[in-house]
């Protein structure tokens, strides 16, 4: 009876912790397309504040407009480059620990992506508004 019992536990628990790792691996997906979709539109804005930097670059500030235009070209080429990597078709071949692991590394790039977008942004719309 007592073997019973204990093998009845053990895959409660077991059944327990994949419920558990399934839950974070959703929570996870939702928190890295949440976070993709905040940063897509600011591509539009990185394009457009690109393309009035542009007229200044030749003027006197023209150093200083070149990195506002590289740095703001950067953070847009590297929202596409995540894009092209990130595959939510194969999360639903992956085992759970492993798309657990996965979304990590996104959310952790994605937020990473979010500050460098961010603080391009601010610096041309500082210059431009100046």
């Amino acid at each position: 009876m007592t073997k019973k019992i204990c093998t009845l536990f053990l895959l409660m628990t077991g059944f327990a912790c994949s419920t558990a790792e399934e839950k974070l691996s959703t929570e996870l997906q939702e928190k890295v397309l949440q976070l993709h979709d905040t940063l897509m539109p600011k591509t539009e804005q990185l394009v457009s504040l690109k393309s009035s930097l542009d007229s200044l670059s030749r003027g006197k500030d023209s150093v200083h407009v070149k990195q506002l235009i590289f740095a703001l070209g950067k953070a847009d080429q590297s929202m596409m480059d995540w894009m092209h990597q990130f595959s939510i078709v194969s999360l639903s071949k992956m085992a759970v620990g492993d798309k657990i692991s996965y979304l990590q590394s996104q959310y952790s790039a994605l937020t990473n992506l979010k500050s460098s977008t961010d603080s391009s942004l601010h610096a041309a719309q500082t210059y431009l508004s100046r």
